[in-house]
């Protein structure tokens, strides 16, 4: 199903993980006032476009709206706001991490559940879909059935869900409250959009809890560490330069069944706390990957 006439699409081209080469950036048009759904990356020749558009088509931007933090999807919002002049909407808990590149009086860090945008003579309903970032939210247009769910499920491949940011069980959570809805298209922060909801989103439960039981087989053998999961399950498939997504990805996975009680740490010199705490600094996620030894509990 294709989007309505009152959206335009923007692929830009953004420094993201691949397959995607772009992100998504959705003009939702309400006569001549508008909202931009996400910003791409700071650099205006790849978000000419969008600002043509807008010039050309007389908008009045009331507002750029976020899905969450991450560079691909906000770097741009600086830029845009200054050059609109209008305020950047973001869930509270993604605000933090765009503080310094952000003005403080054109952040808004409003966005919460059900709460309603007015935009023109449509109305656009905020859904905190959280997951991949714990502030992460999307845009539901109830009349139209389209859902901008930026990176909870994409149009080509799947999302990773990891630490620092990732939490898998909400992320489950997300996606079967989303299977629930009344959902005629997605319209995903990557990719082509989504005209089948319930058959992708029941696919990325499906791979997941496929890819929990992977490990949990491995598991069964002996005390794995993660680079040795990382191996048995994508020798072959990742490149080096997404090496570290695999891993965060695998432990993402290991946070959630030790949240569940059906594993335990064996051995190694990793921080002395709870895996489901792991610190945002890079060098201890480091060391649960390679110290740590997990078994079944």
């Amino acid at each position: 199903m294709p989007l309505p006439d009152f959206v335009t699409l923007f692929p830009v081209s953004t420094p993201t993980l691949l397959p995607a080469v772009a992100t998504n950036l959705y003009l939702i048009a309400g006569g001549r006032r508008a909202v931009l759904v996400d910003a791409g990356f700071s650099d205006p020749p790849s978000l000419a476009p969008v600002v043509e558009a807008v010039r050309n088509r007389n908008l009045d931007i009331a507002g750029i709206l976020l899905t969450h933090y991450h560079p691909d999807h906000a770097a741009g919002a600086g830029y845009l706001s200054n050059l609109w002049n209008c305020p950047v909407y973001v869930h509270p808990a993604e605000a933090e991490h765009l503080r310094e590149t952000i003005p403080a009086s054109v952040l808004r860090p409003e966005l919460v559940e059900g709460q309603v945008l007015a935009v023109g003579d449509l109305a656009v309903t905020v859904v905190e879909t959280p997951g991949h970032t714990r502030g992460h939210v999307s845009f539901w247009i109830p009349d139209a059935g389209v859902l901008f769910c930026g990176d909870v499920v994409l149009g080509a491949g799947t999302t990773w869900i990891g630490p620092p940011d990732g939490h898998l069980r909400t992320y489950l959570d997300t996606l079967r409250r989303l299977r629930d809805m009344s959902l005629n298209t997605l319209a995903p922060g990557h990719g082509p959009i989504v005209d089948n909801p319930g058959e992708r989103i029941l696919y990325y439960i499906e791979h997941r809890l496929e890819r929990e039981n992977q490990i949990l087989e491995l598991l069964r053998t002996g005390p794995k560490r993660v680079r040795e999961l990382l191996r048995a399950i994508y020798d072959g498939q990742v490149p080096p330069s997404a090496r570290w997504v695999a891993e965060r990805t695998i432990l993402g996975h290991l946070i959630k069944l030790e949240e569940e009680g059906r594993i335990r740490r064996i051995a190694g010199e990793g921080p002395q706390k709870s895996l489901a705490d792991a610190g945002r600094s890079g060098r201890e996620l480091e060391d649960w990957v390679h110290t740590v030894s997990f078994g079944l509990s």
